[in-house]
């Protein structure tokens, strides 16, 4: 038996970034839709990856 790891984006599993971007997309869009304003919506998005960045730095990480 191999012990073949997944490839890690930003030390996190592929599957999990995925889901993270989806959800940023989403977020960013949904908030786009609602305010309508393209400075709500850029500030929406900054806000929202800066959280992820905070996130993807203080989960453990697996070596």
């Amino acid at each position: 038996m191999t012990d073949h790891r997944p490839t890690r984006i930003a030390g996190i599993e592929p599957g999990t970034a995925v889901l993270a971007s989806a959800t940023c997309l989403a977020l960013t869009i949904g908030v786009a839709a609602l305010t309508q304003s393209v400075a709500a919506t850029v500030a929406a998005c900054a806000s929202i990856v800066a959280g992820l960045v905070i996130v993807l730095i203080i989960l453990p990480r697996q070596t």
